[in-house]
Order: C-alpha cells, then sequence, then structure tokens
C-alpha cells in the first residue's frame, strides 16, 4: 500500500510541477491535458484518475500549501490567533508567489477565491446560520487577500485584524 500512495504522490507532484512549468511559458488556457501528460512524464489516465480539471491541481496545490500551516495555526491561544492571523497568512500566499502571480496573469484568481471558500466552508453543517458566518468569513478573507495581491504583496496595515472582522458578525 506505501508503494501505490507513493506512485501517486509523485503523478500528483509531476502534474503540478508541470503545470507550474508549462503557466511560465503560456496562458492556462493554451495548455492541454495532452501537452501537461507529456511533460509531467505521465499517462493521460493518471490524469483524469486524479484531477477532473487543471485548475483543480492548482487549488489542491494551495490547498496542500496551507494545511499544514493551518494545523499548527489553528493550535494558538486565541488572543496570539486573533494578533497574527493576517500577517501569518499572507506570509504562507507569499510563499507561493510564483503561483499566486501566475494565477492573476492567467484571470484564474478565482481559484484562490475557491481554495480559501474550500477551507471555510464545512459542507457536513446542517446549521443555516454557521454555514452563513463561514461564507462572510471566507467571503472577507478573499476580499483582504484579493486586495493585498492587486497591491503588490506589500505589507497589510497593523490595524487590520481577523478579530476586528469578525466583531461585525452577530
Amino acid at each position: 500500500m506505501a508503494r501505490k500512495n507513493e506512485a501517486h504522490d509523485l503523478v500528483m507532484e509531476s502534474l503540478t510541477q508541470a503545470l507550474l512549468q508549462l503557466m511560465e511559458t503560456k496562458p492556462l488556457a493554451q495548455i492541454n491535458v495532452s501537452e501537461l501528460c507529456t511533460r509531467a512524464g505521465v499517462g493521460r489516465v493518471s490524469f483524469y484518475r486524479n484531477f477532473d480539471s487543471m485548475e483543480q491541481i492548482l487549488v489542491l496545490y494551495l490547498r496542500k500549501a496551507t494545511d499544514e500551516w493551518w494545523v499548527e495555526f489553528s493550535q494558538k491561544p486565541e488572543d496570539e490567533f486573533y494578533a497574527t492571523f493576517w500577517p501569518e497568512l499572507l506570509e504562507e500566499y507569499r510563499k507561493n508567489e510564483q503561483l499566486i502571480k501566475l494565477l492573476y496573469e492567467n484571470n484564474a484568481s478565482h481559484l484562490i477565491r475557491d481554495h480559501i471558500f474550500g477551507c471555510c466552508l464545512d459542507d457536513a453543517t446542517d446549521d443555516e446560520t454557521d454555514a452563513y458566518l463561514r461564507a462572510a468569513l471566507a467571503g472577507a478573507i478573499y476580499g483582504m487577500v484579493d486586495e493585498w495581491i492587486r497591491r503588490g504583496m506589500k505589507e497589510m496595515p497593523k490595524i487590520l485584524r481577523l478579530k476586528d472582522i469578525v466583531r461585525l458578525m452577530p
């Protein structure tokens, strides 16, 4: 079983890196699955077994990039969590600056939105209020991240804290 997981991880990594390399030379919309698979050194079946689209590769890449950070960050005491949320979240995005720039250059910034909403929303919740609050939080986070990226990924104003945004919600 471990070998199968290793092979799967290698295919995933190969497709991801090949897509990023191709996006450096041409627009995402002009990259086809055959070209991607050839660059990655994998068969088309491997692509279709793992992904529905090339955009899904990018969303999963973003998710993987932030999941490890979130597991550790979410364990912080509440005051520290709220005080350091923006700088630490933005630093995680900054670590993937190449990808972020490629997404914006390819009119694919919606993938960052999809990533943030995917992280914030819980499909299993039956509680309507919770679902709406999570959607509002995801929208606020995406709006702030998007503005920060469009302004050149510079420092965020120190006075903006997640707690200030959350306080706006009932």
